[in-house]
């Protein structure tokens, strides 16, 4: 049936022009399987060496990444692959993570969403392994936009603020302001405050250049635009616009330019400007028009013939629609068919051709349905991955509530440990200084008990040897005075020459009066019994000198007759001078004088 069906169509009927059909048919694949196989063949003029071998890796990723800032992304994809397979043989886990991510870029903008999410989780496997946390966050931010393609959004948010708390935790801020840009535009027609408030945020990151990239800090003007439009404050919106395409223009950023350039057609389009907007719009689709994107030139098309619509100029509007519903059909991007099948068949209104816009409105109906199908569906998996979502977290929240109360305990344990040890040393060191300091004490007692020992040994041996020298003192003044006494009555008996004789003895009375060693006996007395003196001056201050020699001769237990001598006196006279100290001391005769003087 199929033969016959092409033999009807080329009008074909002989063998031979069948074999010229299947060769013409076979023939560009044949051609394009070389030419792909050409690509592949560059490397085997890769050198041996590892090096090199990385080096030439590593080049063909420079090329690669040209091409998709150009958006040539099947030409890109191609020598990604080639890289891949040089990167692969030598493990070299940081480039292939790299090379991952470049290929998986090429396959969500061509609509490989599936084998985009793989190359991401693959990259993401591969700098875990390194590890690379900020190569990690690139490539979770980079999974979350794949999960908003494919309408995943809850997910999607919960992948990039785990790539955000990525950063912020290893205090990683290089480039931060593209992942709060990407974060924000995922709360687009959900959340426009939230969507404002993440842009906003992203565009004080950029004022660090460290912060951003060219691509963020665009995206991020882009952004703030389409907010500042959906608020009717085009001016404002103007504004960011015209940043972003000065930006991108500076920098030579070919796809900021062209969406720059898109955005400033809406943004007339909206505003009724109909006519400005067609130019500008024209010129964003031939930035566009020879790369890879999809998406863009769908998009700019259909900009284009919305606003060819609104010139009245249905005829031109189909001739842009028609090919971008085809490319659109193509890569599998649905809600551009939805929107281009929308404006098609009003432009086949506009011609007349009601058949056609009937055809196109059923097949917009039923996409239409499919997709709320699909909405209600996503809605329900959405409220499940929550429910799931919240008694996972609820379950993390009790296990990380009980892992925070054991390490409290954990803590509070090692601190009374650390406590009580310190407390222990310092207790042991205490009383290990106090040890040292009563082994101190007592050795300085038992010191200071020598010294003091010595020094009492040493005082009563000079107060022996005082004693003696008093007692010396008092014996030999006794016996001078015995023997000047004894001299005195035999000169006395002298008859002969009595004048010289009397002159003799008034010496003699002189000498037993004046005589100096009364004062050596005061002072040797008051060495052994100091302030003996002051004291009775004190208590009883009429007391005579002789009184206080009588006193010290009766303190040292000297007798009557012995005090007569030093005093060179007659007993009874001695006996009358106690009596009358007696009295002056206030005593009676019970007392007994020499103990009283010796309790002064």
């Amino acid at each position: 049936m199929r033969m016959n069906s092409v033999k009807s169509v080329f009008g074909i009927q002989s063998p031979i022009k069948i074999i010229i059909l299947i060769i013409v048919l076979i023939l560009p694949g044949i051609i394009r399987s070389q030419s792909e196989n050409a690509i592949l063949n560059q490397g085997k003029t890769e050198p041996s060496v590892e090096s090199d071998s990385i080096n030439f890796a590593i080049k063909l990723k420079a090329k690669a990444d040209s091409l998709l800032e150009d958006m040539h992304y099947l030409e890109a994809e191609n020598t990604i692959i080639q890289a891949y397979g040089i990167a692969k043989r030598f493990n070299d886990k940081k480039l292939l993570g790299k090379l991952c991510n470049g290929l998986a870029e090429c396959y969500s903008m061509t609509g490989r969403h599936e084998k985009a999410e793989e190359l991401y989780n693959e990259a993401f496997q591969l700098y875990s392994s390194i590890p690379d946390t900020n190569a990690m966050a690139v490539i979770l931010i980079n999974l979350g936009d794949e999960y908003a393609k494919t309408g995943r959004t809850e997910l999607a948010a919960e992948t990039e603020l785990k790539a955000i708390k990525l950063k912020e935790d290893s205090r990683n801020y290089r480039k931060l302001a593209f992942y709060y840009q990407k974060l924000g535009e995922l709360f687009i027609e959900r959340d426009n405050a939230k969507w404002e408030e993440y842009a906003m945020k992203a565009l004080a990151l950029t004022r660090t250049p460290e912060y951003t990239t060219l691509y963020a800090t665009v995206a991020v003007y882009n952004d703030l635009g389409a907010i500042w439009r959906i608020k009717d404050d085009f001016v404002k919106a103007e504004a960011y616009y015209d940043t972003m395409y000065r930006i991108s223009e500076e920098a030579g950023y070919k796809k900021g330019i062209a969406t720059a350039t898109s955005e400033r057609a809406l943004l007339l389009y909206d505003q009724g400007k109909y006519q400005e907007a067609l130019p500008v719009a024209l010129k964003a689709y031939g930035i566009i028009e020879d790369s890879n994107d999809d998406y863009k030139i769908v998009y700019e098309a259909t900009l284009i013939a919305r606003i060819l619509l609104k010139l009245n100029k249905p005829a031109e509007a189909i001739a842009k629609l028609i090919p971008a519903l085809v490319r659109a059909e193509k890569a599998d991007l649905v809600p551009e068919i939805l929107e281009a099948r929308k404006y098609l068949s009003r432009a086949y209104q506009d011609v007349g051709n009601y058949q056609m816009a009937y055809e196109i409105q059923n097949k917009w109906i039923s996409l239409k349905d499919s997709l709320d199908g699909i909405e209600v569906r996503q809605a329900l998996d959405d409220l499940q991955t929550r429910f799931e979502t919240e008694k996972k977290q609820q379950l993390i929240n009790r296990l990380n509530d009980l892992n925070l109360e054991h390490e409290r305990r954990n803590t509070l344990f090692i601190t009374l440990l650390v406590v009580s040890t310190v407390a222990l040393l310092l207790l042991v060191f205490l009383l290990r200084l106090r040890n040292k300091s009563i082994r101190q004490n007592r050795f300085l007692h038992e010191k200071e008990q020598e010294i003091m020992h010595i020094e009492h040994v040493q005082l009563v041996r000079d107060l022996e040897y005082k004693s003696r020298e008093l007692t010396m003192a008092a014996v030999h003044l006794i016996n001078k005075n015995e023997v000047l006494n004894d001299l005195k009555s035999k000169l006395s008996g002298v008859g002969d020459k009595a004048v010289e004789m009397n002159h003799v003895i008034r010496l003699i009375d002189q000498n037993l009066n004046l005589d100096k060693d009364s004062q050596n006996f005061n002072r040797h007395f008051e060495e052994v019994h100091p302030d003996f003196f002051m004291k009775l001056k004190d208590k009883f201050p009429s007391i005579s000198n002789n009184e206080e020699r009588l006193c010290a001769y009766l303190y040292i237990n000297m007798n009557t007759k012995e005090i007569s001598q030093m005093l060179n006196v007659t007993i009874a006279a001695v006996d009358k001078g106690r009596n009358r100290l007696r009295k002056k001391l206030d005593i009676g005769s019970e007392v007994n004088l020499n103990e009283f003087l010796k309790r002064l």
